[in-house]
């Protein structure tokens, strides 16, 4: 049955990656605008802070779209092993916002802290429902965004879910200090915005450590368990010098195997397209190109070699 044009877009909102940080872009802006029109209209500061703060996950995911558009490319004379690195850049640069968000709530902890001048907030029952429901909106989209990057194998959406998460973080911190400052325990918003920078400098650090080992080419398998598919296909003796490199869902492989040295070109091609075939079926959606060699097999056992 043909599909509907509403249906062919409801199908790319939800089955790309695109399409889900549309969606989390839209929720972002709405949540930021919330929180600085209310911080200003209030003269609290964390709140308008925590706005800005969530105005960078909004960036972050307009970061996320052009990435993914520029990754998805297929390959060409320059780049014959595609785009993909490019969405690993794009999530670095998601990390770079995070330590940007970290030093901002660091900075707004210690300018409270050294400048105790500052007017006091006017803290109402509308400042807890506005972070409240923003904090809500907040974490469904971290769940969302997670639970998409899962289903559709994308580092770059796991990776801004848990930019998402470290505004839902600053929500949190948000809410005590408004406490806080209601039960006159002022210095309490400093140390708690400090916690929470330490938080988000963990985030980015993780995020960062996971896209670099992509980018300098580390193994995206392990060489045993790419070696114990290969045995089991009927014809290869031994394999080794495994190598694999890539993203998690564009992997490409290159490794030698062993054959009976009695075999023609054409048997021995044969196996090696058998090898191709069951890495790609048991690494499902992970592997994009395998490159085998083959080799007479001399009787020895060379090991595993990454």
């Amino acid at each position: 049955m043909q599909t509907t044009p509403a249906e062919s877009l409801y199908s790319k909102i939800l089955h790309t990656p695109q399409g889900v940080f549309g969606i989390t872009l839209f929720f972002n802006l709405l949540v930021s605008l919330s929180k600085l029109f209310w911080g200003y209209h209030t003269h609290t500061l964390s709140i308008t802070a925590d706005g800005f703060h969530s105005l960078l996950d909004a960036v972050a995911n307009i970061v996320g779209i052009v990435g993914l558009n520029i990754s998805m490319k297929p390959a060409d004379h320059n780049h014959p092993y595609g785009h993909r690195k490019f969405e690993a850049i794009a999530s670095m640069v998601i990390s770079f916002f995070i330590f940007l968000t970290c030093f901002e709530i660091a900075g707004e902890g210690f300018s409270r802290f050294f400048s105790p001048q500052h007017s006091h907030p006017q803290i109402s029952p509308i400042s807890y429902w506005i972070i409240g429901v923003t904090l809500m909106i907040n974490l469904w989209v971290t769940w969302y965004e997670n639970k998409k990057g899962k289903e559709l194998k994308s580092d770059l959406l796991i990776a801004d879910a848990k930019h998402t998460m470290s505004d839902c973080l600053v929500s949190i911190s948000v809410l005590f200090s408004m406490a806080a400052v209601q039960l006159g325990f002022l210095w309490a918003d400093t140390v708690l915005a400090l916690v929470v920078a330490l938080i988000i400098l963990k985030v980015g650090f993780e995020l960062i450590m996971i896209h670099f080992s992509a980018l300098t080419d580390e193994a995206a398998l392990d060489p045993k368990d790419i070696s114990a598919v290969v045995l089991t296909v009927p014809g290869v003796l031994d394999c080794h010098k495994i190598r694999s490199r890539g993203m998690r869902d564009h992997v490409f492989i290159d490794l030698h195997i062993q054959v009976d040295p009695q075999l023609t070109v054409k048997e021995a091609h044969g196996i090696s397209y058998r090898v191709e075939a069951k890495l790609a079926e048991a690494f499902d959606g992970q592997v994009r190109e395998v490159l085998v060699h083959v080799e007479e097999y001399e009787g020895t056992n060379e090991g595993v070699h990454a």
